[in-house]
This record gives structure tokens, sequence and C-alpha cells, in this order.
């Protein structure tokens, strides 16, 4: 995988890239890009930085990796962007990119493991036990109102992690992305039923009051802040610039 310390050019000034309106669609800027104007991609890279990272962050659960994962997918996006076809949605096609990058690298510095009916049940009998805990939890688990948003965002982290891979990667699309069954069911290439199971028993895990607590961060987890966007940005550009 390309670690960001890898790349040696000199990064693209972002002063120096001209994006296109926020108001072109995907399908104006693709054109763009494929007729020769590669800085247009900069746009993609701002406008789906934020989905893309909490796709990655969502297999990995670490904040460099899923750094490096977008990274990669950009990468491996443009190199790739004449394979797109428009009558497909671009994010998709872009969110699937992502989502094979994370999962190639479980593979490759991860054990697989896969989702036995036994861990299943497992996370789900810690039901009330997380139930438990969040009720009668002390003041440096339960934030009250006074907390800031940040430490809320933590704490649904935090939770958020210890749901199963699989579970976990259809809540974030379903809930934070807010795409569609039919959506998430092809980004994962599973059945539209087992999307609809999966963020079922994740919310059961997740139980009541820590979707209240989503509520108060207004679902603002997994965020890819400007400093990270700018460094993905000006390493993919000076990629794409360079080829």
């Amino acid at each position: 995988m390309l670690q960001t310390s890898q790349i040696k050019t000199k990064a693209v000034s972002i002063e120096q890239i001209v994006l296109s309106s926020r108001k072109a669609s995907d399908i104006e800027i693709i054109a763009r890009i494929k007729a020769g104007d590669d800085n247009a991609y900069g746009e993609i890279i701002r406008r789906y930085n934020q989905s893309m990272f909490r796709i990655a962050r969502s297999i990995v659960t670490d904040d460099a990796t899923a750094m490096d994962i977008v990274q990669e997918a950009h990468i491996k996006a443009y190199t790739k962007l004449n394979d797109f076809r428009g009558a497909v949605q671009f994010f998709p096609w872009l969110a699937t990119i992502t989502r094979n990058e994370a999962y190639m690298y479980l593979r490759k510095y991860k054990r697989e493991v896969s989702m036995t009916n036994e861990v299943i049940q497992l996370f789900e009998n810690a039901e009330s036990n997380h139930k438990m805990e969040l009720q009668s939890g002390s003041s440096r688990d339960i934030p009250d109102t006074t907390l800031e948003n940040t430490q809320l965002q933590s704490l649904i982290v935090k939770h958020i992690d210890k749901l199963p891979e699989d579970f976990r990667i259809v809540f974030v699309l379903r809930a934070l992305e807010q795409l569609s069954v039919k959506e998430t069911a092809k980004i994962l290439n599973i059945k539209e039923k087992t999307v609809k199971t999966r963020y079922f028993r994740a919310k059961r895990i997740l139980r009541s009051q820590i979707q209240e607590y989503l509520d108060i961060a207004g679902m603002k987890i997994y965020e890819f802040g400007d400093y990270h966007c700018d460094v993905v940005f000006s390493n993919v550009m000076a990629f794409i610039n360079k080829s």
C-alpha cells in the first residue's frame, strides 16, 4: 500500500488546483477528466473524502490506515476511470473500490475472521450488558449535556468499533452515509435481506441510549478533518500530475 510518507514527489500546492464548480455533477467532472483535465479530479477528492474515509475506517478501525486506504482508492479510481460507465452512479462505484482496498489490507496484514453464528450470538448476548453499563455507568463513561461534542463522538466511536466487522460497515453505510438498502447491498455484494438483518442487529447492539448519543452528536463520527483531507488531496493530485 502506498503510504503518505512514501510519496517522494513534491505535493501539488492546493492553491494551484482550480476546482470545478461545486454544482457540477459527477458525470460532468468525469467528462472533464477524460477530456484531459486531470486537475478536475480534485473535486472528486473533496466531494467524497469523508464518505470514503468512513467506509475504510469502519472496516480497518484505524484512522491512519483508513487515510492510506482512501488515498490508494482515489489513485485506483483515477487510473480505472475509463472503466466507469455513466449508466451507474459514481459514488457506489467509488465506494466499492474503497471497500475492496480496505479488505485487501485486511487480507494482507490481518488474519481473516469469519462471522460465525457463535460470534453473532456472543455480540447479541452482550446487548444487555451494554444496556446495564450505560444505565449505571459512571461520569467518565456517560457524558451529560455539558460535555463537548467531541467527547460524545469519542464515546460513540468506541461502541461502534466494538461491533462485528460485518455489522459495522452496514451500520456506517446505512446510518451515517444514508445509503439505501439496495445501494448498500450493491456496494458490499450481499443480499438486501442480509443488509436489513445486519443493520437491525447492529442497532440492537448499540441500543437506544447509544442512538440518543448519535442524535446529539449529529451522526458526526469517523470525521475526516480538513488537514487530513488536504494531505490526501495533495498526494493524490501529485500522483496524477506526475503520471
